[in-house]
């Protein structure tokens, strides 16, 4: 074998071994996290981890969402949001670290994970990472086709949200959301929020 040779198979093993590591988020470690594997700069905005990643902890998650026309269906949404809160907090006031959005159409059989969501969008990023400030990404019915021209591809791998004990509102920590996205430029983005609940945002 050549050295030429042996420097492809190095390069092909990095690949392999660095693909598996962003992509297997069944296995990773960051159970509340908004991870951003950066292609290029890095961002000072946020805690650097050993691997070279930046990690905004998520410290709640609120869900939401109503009925305009009930011929049609109902709306969904979600914030996440970096600090613990008791309560939801005013909308105004602290803005959502993540915010997702979606909608659940009458006669549509819903069986995939995240099946309902419209749009994804992450709030201050630091803008050395090439993603902008405020990312925004359409999504239709959990699938990503394009209309943001940095993001690549969404993997919707899992979205459960905490399931209720009673009426009164108490949950179960049994929320298991995880999404990967990918930039056209390499970056990788993980949102995780995994055994936890996801209360009601307050908002009618």
């Amino acid at each position: 074998m050549t050295e030429y040779q042996k420097c492809l198979l190095v390069l092909a093993l990095f690949a392999i071994v660095s693909g598996c590591k962003h992509n297997d988020i069944h296995n990773y470690d960051k159970d509340h996290s908004l991870t951003i594997y950066p292609a290029r700069t890095k961002s000072d905005n946020g805690v650097h981890a050993e691997d070279g990643s930046i990690v905004y902890t998520i410290g709640s998650v609120f869900q939401g969402g109503g009925i305009a026309d009930p011929s049609k269906g109902s709306s969904h949404r979600c914030h996440f949001y970096k600090d613990k809160y008791t309560t939801g907090p005013k909308w105004n006031e602290v803005e959502a670290l993540v915010e997702i959005s979606g909608f659940h159409h009458i006669g549509v059989e819903y069986t995939k994970p995240g099946q309902i969501i419209d749009m994804i969008r992450i709030n201050g990023l630091d803008e050395t990472l090439g993603l902008g400030t405020n990312l925004i990404i359409p999504m239709h019915q959990g699938k990503y086709e394009g209309g943001n021209e940095l993001i690549q591809d969404v993997l919707i791998q899992s979205y459960k949200l905490a399931t209720f004990i009673n009426k009164n509102g108490e949950q179960n920590k049994d929320a298991d959301i995880r999404i990967l996205i990918t930039s056209k430029a390499g970056d990788v983005i993980i949102i995780r929020f995994m055994n936890d609940v996801t209360p009601s945002d307050g908002y009618e």
